[in-house]
């Protein structure tokens, strides 16, 4: 089913389907003893005042990423035709019904729609420090990595149960626990997401006038190694122009 992140993962060129924390001893012990259930485990999740940062990153079989390269290179070049038959023949819960325009064949389309049954493999690209401060009981982290300077805007008010991200609230989404067929296995946590477009399900698709954001972050625990997951997505699209492309997932340890 290709839905409104799927679209803006198309629009951005990247593969689709690619296949995201707080507590700090400060001392004094300052947390509040009736949280909800989402900040109580998250708040449970760390205990330290310094994290090594595992990013992780997502390998699909070769001739998977092959075919998904030729859908995606596919909808760029028929940008129009894609667009009117989006607009067309999408229906909620069925997705698209397979076109020789998809530039695969029809098998190979079924397979993406079957990708959640054949998870990627996960493997660790790289590592970095960061510190974790909790301030008037906001949890935050700091480091001096250029690269992931974002994660300082990341923030977790525990006192007035309030996540926060670029200076923007987001809201509470849900509970996960994840099968063990998932990427990173069995895994509980909870979700919060933001989704903002200026179109709707409904609308005809015009990727030059899509507006559209997308802000998604977990946090959760995974059963077999005991690591803390961090998962983060920050895509904004600004009439067909792209502002913001991050899906980040990451170990904290």
């Amino acid at each position: 089913m290709l839905t409104l992140k799927i679209i803006i993962l198309l629009i951005l060129r990247a593969l689709p389907f690619l296949l995201i924390a707080f507590q700090v001893a400060c001392g004094q012990d300052t947390r509040q003893p009736n949280k909800s259930k989402p900040f109580a485990f998250v708040d449970s999740l760390l205990s330290k005042d310094s994290y090594t940062i595992e990013f992780l990153d997502f390998e699909y079989p070769k001739d998977m990423q092959e075919i998904m390269l030729r859908f995606q290179q596919s909808t760029v070049d028929k940008k129009e035709w894609f667009e009117e038959y989006y607009s067309k023949n999408y229906k909620k819960g069925e997705g698209l019904p397979y076109h020789e325009n998809l530039g695969i064949t029809k098998e190979e389309y079924q397979k993406i729609k079957d990708i959640e049954k054949m998870p990627p493999t996960i493997v660790v690209k790289s590592t970095a420090f960061v510190n974790a401060n909790r301030s008037s009981n906001v949890f935050s982290f700091k480091t001096s990595e250029n690269n992931i300077k974002f994660l300082e805007t990341l923030k977790i008010d525990f006192r007035n149960e309030v996540l926060i991200f670029l200076n923007d609230t987001i809201p509470f989404s849900s509970e996960i626990n994840a099968p063990v067929t998932t990427p990173f296995g069995e895994w509980h946590g909870y979700s919060w997401k933001k989704e903002i477009s200026s179109q709707g399900e409904n609308d005809v698709l015009r990727f030059d006038s899509l507006i559209a954001t997308i802000i998604e972050i977990d946090l959760g625990n995974i059963k077999k190694n005991n690591k803390t997951l961090l998962r983060l997505k920050y895509q904004k699209i600004d009439k067909g122009t792209v502002r913001a492309n991050l899906d980040w997932a990451c170990y904290l340890n």
